[in-house]
């Protein structure tokens, strides 16, 4: 009995250390699956004055194509639709776990400011922002 909780732990530890060696600074979404084209990846930096000192990659999404994104974003990790706040949408935060890693990552899609009220009109927006937060331990 003891000899297999060694062995159940060695395998967590070892299952741990594998998810952590995993994530590094990059193109966050392709990594996972497949990105479509219209996700254009700017840039990834870790963000060591925040709390747990996620990775953070960003994306811009053409107006155009903001619709397919939100699609394509809620049915792979759940995110939420965009909603109209004041002068802007956005997603509310959502967080996505990788099974295979346990790798947790927050979501968030919004607009800049903007007059634009419906969703049909979302092809007048320039662009949109995305941010992927990858983070080795649970925010």
């Amino acid at each position: 009995m003891m000899r297999r909780l060694k062995f159940l732990a060695l395998l967590s530890w070892l299952a741990a250390g594998a998810a952590q060696a995993e994530l590094a600074c990059g193109d966050l979404l392709a990594k996972l699956k497949h990105k479509p084209d219209y996700l254009v990846y700017q840039g990834c930096k870790q963000e060591v004055n925040l709390q747990d000192q996620p990775l953070v990659a960003r994306y811009r999404v053409d107006g155009s194509h903001a619709l397919q994104a939100e699609r394509y974003l809620r049915s792979s990790y759940g995110l939420p639709e965009l909603k109209r706040y004041c002068c802007a949408w956005d997603s509310s935060p959502h967080f996505w776990r990788d099974r295979r890693t346990g790798i947790g990552y927050m979501l968030v899609m919004a607009s800049g400011e903007t007059p634009v009220r419906t969703r049909k009109a979302w092809a007048q927006i320039d662009h949109f922002e995305l941010n992927v937060s990858a983070y080795a331990h649970d925010p």
